[in-house]
């Protein structure tokens, strides 16, 4: 195992000057960082970071929680997270909450017990008195990410699914659609609650209300969107547009309407939420509201950061805007075509 007394013998200078280069602390001089740096390149020497961590009393991590790290969703929030640490030169540490009350608790107190420096939480619950105890033992810095606020953080990203909901459903409108369904997400979830809300004020504009379209909420996966659907045309409801909770569930949507022989766009106009990966590649291409999740990883982390280096610092909170995507699924409404091609023949 290479150690900084060879990496110091290759250099040529002495274990200190090694140790103040690898901890970035004290001055050196380039020369000397140079020569340190080609040593430690050629003997492949990898720092001891548990004893950094001793000596420094911080281990260099910080820790996420996020509801699915296995999901496209959260896996981009994680990768901005995860650049924003390479840069500064720290870990990160993963779990997953599920949107279970039990799970996120019980990943915060391990988070902990792992002596992270900091943790960033994106929650769907509140948490018990016990966790905020612990919590507030721990006295680390902690920095929540969407989802449900929290009283732990010292700092709050958010994404704007409510200006987000409102210009999708201001998008539909505008193209002329009044016949509207709307496939939402679970509704305990904050991020729901904002993207209804935004809904809301978007029919207000033209004098509707949720009362004057059709509104059904499950889960943010394909099967729901897929059965939803089904619902919907086996009820035989004319619809010109579904807004789909999720570009997950507007997938499941786009599956139900092709079994059916119901066109889209020309017969049923879709427009989803988030911008995953798959949104453009589906044919249609999804038009939908992107939700910049990777930005927001990114400076929940850089947040985290900068208050783990300075205790005296007070982020303020920031609200990060989505935007909408134009593509192929969504179309002017046309009554005309609408009379020539109903969505009811083609069901039959």
């Amino acid at each position: 195992m290479v150690t900084i007394r060879d990496v110091s013998k290759r250099a040529g200078v002495s274990r200190s000057t090694v140790s103040r280069i690898i901890a970035g602390n004290g001055y050196v001089s380039e020369h000397a960082r140079l020569l340190v740096e080609a040593a430690i390149a050629e003997l492949g020497y990898r720092p001891n970071t548990m004893a950094r961590g001793l000596r420094s009393n911080r281990s260099g991590i910080i820790g996420a929680v996020v509801v699915n790290v296995a999901s496209p969703f959260y896996a981009q929030m994680v990768g901005g997270m995860q650049s924003a640490c390479r840069e500064a030169d720290k870990s990160i540490l993963l779990a997953s909450g599920y949107a279970q009350a039990h799970e996120e608790q019980q990943a915060i107190l391990e988070l902990i017990d792992r002596s992270c420096d900091g943790l960033i939480l994106y929650l769907e619950n509140p948490v018990s008195e016990e966790v905020k105890e612990v919590v507030a033992q721990a006295d680390i810095p902690i920095v929540a990410i969407g989802g449900e606020p929290t009283p732990l953080a010292w700092a709050r990203v958010g994404i704007d699914n409510y200006t987000g909901a409102l210009d999708g459903m201001r998008h539909l409108l505008a193209m002329g659609h009044r016949d509207i369904a709307y496939f939402a997400g679970t509704p305990s979830y904050y991020d729901t609650r904002e993207r209804l809300r935004g809904i809301d004020t978007a029919l207000g504009e033209v004098g509707m209300s949720r009362a004057d379209i059709y509104l059904e909420a499950g889960d943010y996966k394909e099967r729901f969107g897929y059965e939803a659907a089904e619902r919907l045309l086996a009820s035989g409801r004319k619809v010109s547009a579904i807004f789909a909770g999720d570009d997950d569930i507007g997938a499941g949507v786009l599956l139900a309407l092709r079994h059916h022989g119901v066109k889209a766009p020309d017969e049923i106009s879709l427009l989803g939420f988030d911008d995953n990966f798959h949104a453009r590649h589906l044919t249609p291409s999804l038009t939908t509201i992107r939700q910049p999740t990777d930005i927001a990883g990114h400076t929940a982390a850089r947040l985290l950061l900068d208050m783990i280096a300075d205790r005296n610092f007070e982020p303020d909170d920031v609200v990060i805007p989505a935007e909408l995507i134009i593509r192929e699924s969504v179309i002017q409404y046309s009554a005309a075509k609408a009379a020539d091609c109903p969505a009811e023949t083609a069901r039959a």
